[in-house]
C-alpha cells in the first residue's frame, strides 16, 4: 500500500468521524443513550470496513457483500437501544435509525460519495431535530388529538 492511498483513506476515516459526530451531537443534546462517541465510532467503522472490501479487491460483488453485512451486525447494536417501555411505546427507534444512517453515510464516504454523505448527513440532522420545530409539534398534536377521538 501506497502513502497516498493511505493518506486518502485516512482523510475518508476523519469525514467520517466529523460526520457521525455532528448526528451523535443531536442525539447527546436530546439526552438518548447513543451519542457522538458510538454515532463516531460506528460511522468510522463502516468506512473502514467498506474501504478495506474495495481496496482488496475490483469485484463489485464482493464489495456489495461487505455492505450487506454491516446492516446484520449493526442490528444487534440497534436491538439494545429499540425497547418497549411498561406502556408499550418504542423507544430509542429514532436513535437506532439515525445508526442506520450515520452507518450508510460510513459506508458512502469510503465509497468516495462525499457530496452524498454531506447531503445525507444534513438531512438525517434536519429529520433528528423537527420537534424542534413548533408547526411539528402543533402537527404532532393534532395527529394525536384525531388519533384520540377515534
Amino acid at each position: 500500500m501506497d502513502i497516498k492511498f493511505e493518506l486518502i483513506l485516512s482523510g475518508k476515516l476523519l469525514l467520517s468521524i466529523l460526520f457521525g459526530s455532528i448526528i451523535g451531537y443531536e442525539r447527546e443534546a436530546a439526552h438518548k443513550d447513543a451519542g457522538i462517541r458510538t454515532f463516531a465510532i460506528l460511522c468510522l467503522a463502516s468506512c473502514l470496513f467498506v474501504a478495506v472490501a474495495s481496496h482488496l479487491t475490483d469485484d463489485k460483488s464482493a464489495i456489495a457483500r461487505m455492505l450487506a453485512a454491516i446492516p446484520a451486525g449493526l442490528g444487534f447494536i440497534s436491538a439494545g437501544l429499540a425497547l418497549k417501555d411498561k406502556s408499550s411505546n418504542m423507544q430509542g427507534l429514532t436513535t437506532s435509525t439515525a445508526l442506520w444512517a450515520a452507518s450508510a453515510i460510513g459506508a458512502a464516504l469510503a465509497l468516495n460519495m462525499f457530496l452524498l454523505s454531506f447531503l445525507a448527513t444534513v438531512l438525517t440532522l434536519f429529520v433528528l431535530s423537527l420537534n424542534k420545530f413548533k408547526w411539528y409539534k402543533n402537527w404532532i398534536a393534532k395527529k394525536e388529538q384525531s388519533k384520540n377521538l377515534k
